[in-house]
């Protein structure tokens, strides 16, 4: 058998990984991870490098990138920066995941008919968690809860700061 003394030569600099540690690298990414992974892999970062830039632990960004967990509103601007667009006004590029099923919005009457639904959309207007919008009420997140899922209702002067609250919020946005 002849020796072929030809040897053909590709800068891999040019070229992203097709795989990386057993991870899918997305050509067209379909996600909010897969465009910061495919971002990452084009620049020739490490998770830890970008994770210092975004201001989050490397478990975060990992989290981000396998679309685990969602980046939270506050960390938003950062992530739309280091993408050079912001990926987060596209809808079919996913939203953020938590207790609450995919259906519950689109199962919710669009105009809210109860207290419950009326602060439910008012909550998301602001972009607050139960959780942020419970500390500024001064109540436990599961009052919060119980108050949007029509189980109880908050007293009269409870109602009003509310009202006043998000009417505030809205004014000064």
């Amino acid at each position: 058998m002849p020796y072929c003394d030809r040897v053909v030569r590709v800068p891999r600099s040019k070229y992203l990984p097709s795989r990386n540690r057993g991870i899918p690298v997305p050509n067209a990414p379909t996600t909010i991870g897969g465009h910061l992974r495919k971002r990452r892999l084009e620049l020739r970062r490490l998770q830890s490098e970008v994770a210092r830039l975004l201001g989050v632990s490397t478990v975060t960004l990992s989290r981000w990138e396998t679309d685990k967990v969602y980046p939270t509103w506050s960390q938003q601007p950062s992530i739309a920066e280091f993408l050079g667009f912001n990926p987060f006004t596209n809808p079919e590029l996913g939203g953020p995941t938590g207790n609450e099923t995919n259906g519950v919005a689109s199962l919710s009457p669009t105009t809210p008919k109860t207290f419950g639904q009326l602060l439910r959309k008012r909550r998301l207007a602001l972009r607050k968690n139960r959780a942020q919008l419970a500390q500024e009420l001064g109540v436990s997140t599961k009052t919060l809860w119980n108050w949007e899922a029509d189980r109880r209702k908050p007293s009269k002067k409870l109602r009003e700061r509310i009202a006043g609250l998000t009417h505030d919020s809205h004014c000064q946005g």
